[in-house]
């Protein structure tokens, strides 16, 4: 009977008060508690385009607004890098593809946001970027669609329609894509480096997509994202992609290869290529050991890349019979050479059925070459085969007549190095080159190249790499594949 007495006391005081106690209660629950409800109320409905949050306006009692909480915007770009300007985005950003704009909504306007590693002279409330990986060169570039970043305050930025709850990558499918060298170089190494750390939480935003590419290199783009691939050009004009992070363009160290003390995580090469065995289901890691190997007196195998146009081998056969007779099991391919064509009908089937033989192609190209213990191959895309190799295998270059050795180095002498495979590099002479055959001995071409190279790169591509075959001097070459067998003891 105690707590029944208690309670009746209690609830004749209480009830004396209770009109005052609950005007002042629900003053401080509106003053207290109803921004909070409202954040609320943004955040459990993020990603429904238009939903809106219930705020109390006192003037017209109830009505229906939309309401984001903007964060003070951190910019952080880079447009010293040589090979390509990158802007690292963090706040409420917003992404208009039919414009190709990118606004950075800051509280108090464009002037108070944080910019930083814009270029001289560029203003900190609006700039451009090319979101491509070829920065320096002009002709190039010229195609590749511009973005236009705006720092904007609230007021000033479109509205979202799309809420994404990861970060953006946003580059160009554009430029030189399509060839075999540049797809790795200029777009799968660079979204390897700025995306893999992510852990396929990132939302590619793509200007000038070409959704042959995405078919063609399908696993390895689906294990970079766990979400379509955006065609930014594809959205309509009203379309508005809201992201709390957004980086714009793809980091690029160097020429097919990666510097691990500028990726994120510290990412090399060789976690690319595990990446490339892991997407492609390659079997071997690891290249033949002669002198410990499983099998005892199983041959090495090598790989001859047989180009089918210019800087062909003249004497292929011949090569061959020098490659067995020096202990390996030789086998000669092209490895990407496309199926012929067959008619195919229907609007847009064409683009479709690229990517698909592009698709099957890769796979089967990424498996063959894994085969191999030692690959040889003339300059060219046919070298960007290496990745497939396995670890410890053998990559010799043979370089073309006109001062290649250099360029020759840098795009597929340091790769190798840098996933633990060795690499060896032949430079012919005058006398091993088709281009002997075309011009007199005492012609600048073959004596002295250098004039050549200062007058244009396009002369230098339509000479020594459009004109050119190759005859090697087999006695000449024949120490170089003695060294490939004892590197894989």
């Amino acid at each position: 009977m105690k707590p029944a007495a208690r309670s009746k006391k209690q609830g004749r005081g209480a009830f004396c008060n209770l009109p005052l106690l609950l005007l002042i209660g629900a003053i401080q629950f509106l003053v207290i508690y109803s921004p909070a409800i409202d954040r609320y109320m943004v955040m459990i409905t993020n990603g429904k385009p238009g939903f809106p949050s219930l705020l109390l306006d006192g003037r017209r009692g109830f009505k229906l607004v939309e309401e984001e909480f903007i964060p003070e915007p951190r910019v952080v770009c880079d447009f010293a890098d040589p090979r390509s300007d990158v802007c690292e985005l963090e706040g409420a950003i917003r992404i208009r593809g039919s414009t190709s704009e990118v606004f950075v909504v800051a509280p108090g306007g464009g002037g108070a946001a944080n910019v930083t590693g814009l270029g001289a002279g560029m203003n900190a409330t609006s700039w451009r970027i090319q979101p491509y990986t070829r920065k320096g060169e002009a002709r190039v570039m010229r195609g590749i669609t511009e973005l236009t970043v705006r720092v904007v305050a609230a007021g000033e930025a479109p509205a979202c329609t799309v809420r994404h709850d990861v970060p953006a990558v946003v580059y160009s499918n554009g430029g030189y894509c399509g060839n075999y060298y540049h797809d790795f170089n200029d777009n799968i190494i660079p979204l390897f480096i700025t995306s893999r750390h992510l852990g396929g939480e990132v939302q590619l935003l793509v200007a000038q997509k070409q959704q042959w590419w995405f078919h063609k290199y399908r696993e390895i783009v689906d294990g970079l994202t766990n979400y379509e691939a955006v065609d930014l050009g594809g959205d309509g004009a009203g379309e508005v992609r809201c992201f709390r992070r957004a980086t714009l363009g793809l980091r690029s160290h160097k020429d097919l290869s990666i510097d691990p003390r500028r990726s994120p995580r510290n990412l090399s090469m060789v976690d690319f290529k595990r990446f490339l065995m892991w997407r492609y289901a390659l079997p071997r890691e690891h290249a033949i050991r002669t002198d410990d190997d499983d099998e005892p007196g199983r041959k090495p195998r090598m790989l001859i890349i047989a180009r089918q146009s210019r800087r062909r081998f003249m004497n292929l056969p011949e090569i061959v019979a020098l490659a067995e007779e020096v202990g390996f099991d030789v086998t000669t391919s092209d490895v990407m050479s496309p199926p012929k064509k067959t008619t195919t009908s229907g609007a847009g089937s064409g683009s479709a059925a690229a990517g698909d033989e592009g698709h099957a192609r890769m796979a089967d190209a990424s498996a063959l070459v894994n085969s191999f213990d030692a690959m040889v191959a003339v300059h060219g895309s046919g070298l960007t085969n290496l990745m497939f190799l396995p670890m410890n295998a053998v990559v010799v270059q043979v370089v073309p007549l006109g001062r290649m050795e250099s360029l020759a180095m840098d795009e597929y002498g340091v790769p190798p190095r840098d996933m633990n495979m060795r690499y060896l590099q032949y430079n012919i002479t005058a006398e091993e080159s088709t281009l002997s055959d075309a011009y007199p001995r005492t012609h600048p071409v073959l004596l002295d190249p250098m004039p050549i190279h200062k007058q244009s790169w396009s002369l230098v591509k339509d000479i020594y790499l459009g004109q050119q075959d190759v005859r090697l001097d087999l006695r000449r070459f024949r120490p170089v594949l003695e060294k490939v067998i004892r590197l894989l003891r």
